[in-house]
């Protein structure tokens, strides 16, 4: 049966195409997506920026010089060349015909298997996906919404002397905000007289200890 697409494959300045096509090629695309719970309302989803996509191909071989299959290129020279391409840490551009895939990717994964009696090499390779970039990566500091919207972790929150009562303001809320622990709510009830929560009033100022 002929080959339905063609898996190209460039890299050190050498190419060539798969002889037998995977019985199995994946490729995942996906995006990063928050969930967060709001208070009185439940969890909500935030859309985010895409992952880098993956591309992984199992079920197939490359044939040896003897098979009927073979385009001249052995496996051994192919494993060398993507061999070199991981190791050395340099992209390998992979275009599918028939797809949208015409981009570099980073070697993930090479596993070869070696069957008995066999002169042909089985593999199992992963991809993920390469993109060049001069910005220096710096983790971006998560954010969590709250009874008033969207606030910082509360380990990067300085704790104000006080705070005046809004509408939706709750003890527990607070505490979760500033220490992280809504569980402590006690601690700010104490720091303003033992305060009874049913009786917080919009425009009241508290003391957060």
């Amino acid at each position: 049966m002929a080959n339905t697409r063609t898996f190209s494959f460039l890299a050190n300045g050498s190419r060539f195409d798969l002889a037998v096509n995977p019985k199995d090629c994946t490729i995942s695309d996906s995006s990063s997506i928050k969930t967060v719970d709001l208070l009185n309302i439940g969890e909500i989803g935030i859309a985010g920026n895409r992952k880098l996509i993956r591309i992984s191909i199992s079920n197939t071989f490359l044939p040896s010089p003897g098979s009927p299959f073979y385009k001249g290129v052995s496996p051994e020279q192919i494993k060398s060349i993507m061999r070199k391409a991981k190791d050395g840490k340099k992209p390998v551009r992979i275009i599918i015909s028939g797809t949208d895939i015409n981009r570099e990717f980073l070697v993930d994964k090479l596993n070869d298997t070696y069957k008995e009696g066999q002169d042909d090499l089985y593999i199992d390779w992963s991809f993920v996906e390469y993109r060049e970039t001069t910005v220096i990566p710096v983790a971006s500091l998560a954010n969590r919404y709250t009874d008033t919207g969207i606030n910082n972790r509360a380990s990067d929150l300085e704790i104000p002397k006080t705070i005046t009562v809004k509408k939706g303001t709750t003890l527990w809320a607070l505490a979760k905000k500033y220490y992280d622990d809504g569980s402590r709510w006690k601690e700010i009830a104490e720091a303003n007289g033992g305060l009874d929560e049913r009786k917080l009033q919009i425009g009241m100022e508290l003391k957060i200890p």
